[in-house]
């Protein structure tokens, strides 16, 4: 009987890892926008709707592009009744590719009239 306990958690640990990997990097997305946001995106991750003043965490990610403290691309959010205008490109310049962290971000919102912008900040 022992000698089953000891394979069998040694056949749990040995399967651990191969479940965790590429999974090492844990992001938090606070909405500071003051608005609702509705079809948010990270990168390529839909994050669906995001209260004002709220908070969505988002794991199993194999890796993020950063450009400095923040992700490279732009959010993406629809707000109602307002008119989102075209998204610049991004500019890969001094991008670095992170494959393990816990990163915090902030979405904060730059409106002109009745047009928006969504842009990251490092949340602190």
């Amino acid at each position: 009987m022992l000698k089953f306990k000891f394979i069998f958690l040694l056949a749990i640990l040995l399967l651990i890892p191969s479940f965790s990997i590429g999974q090492n990097i844990l992001i938090k997305v606070f909405n500071k926008t003051g608005y609702n946001l509705d079809s948010v995106s990270f990168g390529h991750f839909y994050l669906g709707k995001i209260s004002k003043d709220s908070t969505v965490f988002l794991s199993g990610i194999d890796e993020i592009t950063m450009q400095g403290d923040v992700p490279l691309n732009r959010p993406f959010g629809i707000i109602e009744e307002k008119k989102r205008p075209f998204n610049l490109k991004s500019c890969a310049t001094k991008s670095k590719i992170k494959k393990a962290g816990s990163y915090a971000f902030d979405i904060f919102i730059n409106e002109t009239g009745n047009e928006y912008r969504l842009y990251w900040k490092k949340h602190e």
